[in-house]
């Protein structure tokens, strides 16, 4: 963990200029990324997500619409009920962040040795699989061997 806590700081460090490219505010962002895991997430359900009130959540929201960056519709079922998506330039923000993370690593990985890389590579797989299995059951994953105890 402290290793991971060490390379998010220092990709903070020296990338902070990029982050402050892109000119919405952290909330902003939070809600641009729940809208684009959940597309046609409402605005109550977004307020519960991201832990602040439905006014504040409106009021996001509408910023983001005014920006062009999401669309809001309102169900067929109950027109009360408005479902969020992200247009084409919030998508486009939303890839921007993870455009970021993938220029860290085109950055350094080449200077990594090929051991290094395989070690890397096997430890990111293992990792992703556990996330995936842990996404797909939406249980905690059993520590290694746990499943093979009577």
């Amino acid at each position: 963990m402290e290793s991971f806590r060490c390379l998010g700081e220092l990709a903070s460090e020296t990338h902070t200029d990029d982050l402050l490219a892109v000119d919405i505010t952290m909330q902003q962002a939070k809600a641009l990324h729940v809208i684009a895991a959940e597309p046609g997430v409402g605005v109550t359900a977004l307020a519960t997500r991201l832990g602040v009130g439905l006014s504040s959540t409106s009021g996001t929201v509408d910023r983001l619409a005014e920006m062009g960056l999401v669309d809001r519709r309102h169900a067929d079922q109950d027109r009360r009920h408005v479902m969020l998506t992200l247009t084409d330039d919030g998508r486009a923000v939303v890839a921007r962040f993870r455009d970021m993370g993938e220029g860290i690593l085109r950055e350094y990985l080449p200077h990594l040795t090929p051991d290094e890389l395989v070690g890397l590579q096997t430890g990111l797989d293992g990792l992703l699989r556990v996330m995936g299995a842990r996404a797909d059951l939406q249980q905690p994953i059993p520590p290694q061997g746990a499943l093979d105890t009577p």
